[in-house]
């Protein structure tokens, strides 16, 4: 992975795409509200990254609220990062009463000093905790109680994500005029192209080291493992 720095420029560069893409637009005028706030916000002490936005979509014959969003935080050490995660929510309707449909979320964990079960490196989990700014969006924990929020498992052994990457596949997810006029722009198409450059491609190279080899199980290398299970 990218270092901390390298990794909240990339973010960065995407956020500043979307708000110079999205300002253009009455009915996306509202994320780039949001992003400007990011801007005006600084690191906190510990180093972090946090950024949530929502849009609306017409979606299998109902109208539906996007939620994105990401949280990255970085080593003590201040150079690399230590954990990143990256939520999406389908949201019923646009109005309440709010009735979450979907929420997945996308984690890179680099270490487990707790006696919890081994977690995929990178994974993607069905439902799984609320993001720290989920609740400016009016999204609570009595919400998400229906999908079963402390069901952990299974995490799905998946490829890295930044905010890039799921706002793209959220484009081709949940289309609309806006979004394809955005996803089909030389621009974007670039800085996804970058995105991939820098983090999906030496992710899979390194898959591709490790399959195969006859000294261990390939998934015994993609695991991280509870310090109590490996002391």
């Amino acid at each position: 992975m990218p270092s901390f720095k390298e990794f909240i420029a990339l973010e960065d560069e995407t956020l500043k795409l979307l708000h110079d893409h999205l300002s253009q637009r009455k009915t996306f005028a509202h994320v780039s509200g949001l992003i400007k706030q990011r801007w005006g916000a600084k690191f906190k002490p510990t180093g972090t990254f946090q950024f949530l936005m929502y849009w609306d979509v017409p979606y299998t014959d109902m109208e539906c609220r996007l939620i994105l969003g990401a949280d990255i935080w970085k080593q003590e050490d201040g150079a690399s990062i230590s954990n990143a995660s990256y939520c999406i929510f389908v949201i019923e309707g646009t109005n309440e009463p709010m009735k979450i449909l979907r929420k997945f979320h996308f984690d890179y964990i680099t270490e487990r000093g707790d006696r919890r079960e081994p977690h995929p490196r990178f994974h993607l989990q069905y439902c799984g905790g609320l993001p720290p700014a989920a609740e400016t969006l009016g999204i609570t924990d009595a919400l998400m109680k229906p999908l079963e929020p402390d069901v952990d498992g299974p995490r799905i052994f998946f490829n890295p994500m930044t905010l890039g990457l799921l706002m793209n596949m959220a484009f081709y997810e949940f289309p609309c005029d806006d979004t394809e006029v955005i996803r089909k722009s030389g621009e974007w198409q670039n800085l996804v192209r970058e995105n991939e450059k820098q983090v999906l491609v030496p992710f899979y190279k390194r898959c591709a080291e490790l399959a195969g080899n006859k000294k261990f199980v390939f998934f015994e290398k993609v695991y991280v493992w509870p310090k109590a299970y490996t002391s």
